[in-house]
């Protein structure tokens, strides 16, 4: 049924997905939406996946060979790390990647990324990227990322397609639109560095209050909004001769 549904999905809101190469005449950065344990390791959390899921370990796997390119290059990197209060809720969602502990560090595979000079980690405590980057002064660490950097591109992967990086990529895309982070010019999506989680119909009605969340289905929906807010999606990544 699932199967069927998403056919039928893809039939009717159908997209292109496009194939990016990487390379000097573009000044790119590499940006990472939430790849940490409480997302993306087995067991790790409220909202980990509870046995492992293929999907989310592509996404672990491609945003690490990115992140180890693009670090040899010396082009930038930045990383958003979901990390939240123990005292201050994020509804609708359980309690999940309290600040302090293994939950809110990126996963094992990422974790040099903390001491990656190339690479500009941040905290954030709510869903989209680019409001969790704004300080108590007003200034936003990442416009000045992309300003001080003169990126004309940023490459996105992460987790969730649907929530984190497409709130973050909506949120650019009008940041972008309003000439606030010159002289950024495209912001591309990479479907296989992306992943949801999945919570299939027959487990959602047993838990209160909880939204079906099937897991093929939505990572389109994400996509699709994505490349509807002005996104480029692309399904291959790869560098130039550098």
């Amino acid at each position: 049924m699932v199967s069927a549904t998403i056919d039928l999905l893809k039939k009717e809101l159908p997209f292109e997905e496009g194939s990016l190469v990487l390379s000097i005449d573009v000044k790119t950065g590499l940006v990472l939406v939430d790849v940490v344990n409480g997302f993306c390791s087995v067991g790790a959390g409220n909202l980990a996946p509870v046995k492992p899921d293929k999907q989310i370990s592509y996404m672990v796997k491609e945003s690490a060979r990115l992140a180890k390119l693009f670090c040899r290059e010396k082009w930038p990197v930045f990383a958003f790390l979901d990390s939240h209060h123990p005292d201050i809720p994020e509804p609708p969602y359980p309690p999940h990647c309290i600040a302090g502990t293994d939950e809110a560090r990126l996963v094992p595979d990422l974790q040099w990324l903390e001491n990656e000079a190339n690479a500009t980690l941040k905290c954030k405590d709510c869903i989209d990227g680019f409001l969790g980057s704004v300080e108590k002064d007003g200034s936003n660490v990442f416009v000045d990322w992309v300003k001080k950097n003169q990126l004309k591109a940023i490459l996105v992967v992460g987790i969730c397609t649907d929530i984190c990086v497409l709130d973050f990529v909506c949120s650019t895309l009008s940041a972008r639109n309003r000439r606030m982070l010159t002289p950024l010019e495209d912001v591309v999506v990479y479907s296989g560095g992306c992943a949801t989680f999945d919570l299939p119909v027959h487990v959602a009605k047993d838990i209160n209050g909880a939204l079906a969340h099937p897991q093929d289905l939505m990572h389109h929906i994400g996509l699709y909004m994505a490349k509807g807010r002005g996104a480029r999606i692309v399904s291959e990544v790869s560098f130039a001769a550098l």
